[in-house]
Order: C-alpha cells, then sequence, then structure tokens
C-alpha cells in the first residue's frame, strides 16, 4: 500500500487486509486530527483498505 503523507514522505506499508483506523495505528497518527482520501474522496476509518491501495493522510488544522 502506498501512503501519501501531506507536507512528509511517501510511506509503503504492506498489509493484507486492514481498516483506515488499523493503518492510522500502525503509522502512529491519531485519528481525530487527519482526514483520510481514496481516489480524491474523503474515506471514512472503517473502509477496507488493501496493498493496492493508495491513500493520501491530510493532517487537519484546528485553531480560531
Amino acid at each position: 500500500m502506498k501512503i501519501n503523507i501531506k507536507d512528509k514522505k511517501t510511506k509503503e506499508l504492506e498489509i493484507d487486509s486492514t481498516s483506515v483506523k488499523e493503518v492510522l495505528k500502525e503509522l502512529k497518527i491519531n485519528l481525530m486530527e487527519v482526514v483520510v482520501k481514496k481516489n480524491n474522496t474523503i474515506i471514512h476509518e472503517d473502509v477496507v483498505l488493501t496493498n493496492e491501495d493508495e491513500i493520501t493522510v491530510i493532517k487537519v488544522v484546528f485553531g480560531g
């Protein structure tokens, strides 16, 4: 699986079949601080991913 993390390097991760939530946990990325896109569409944390997938992780900016 190819993972593009905005403002950081692209990472490769070998998985069988797992959820977005589990991928982020493996990468030590807080689910509440990011949005994940696949094929230019925002996807939910329960979406199952495979090695053929490519996702983009975008950090959400908070503030006022």
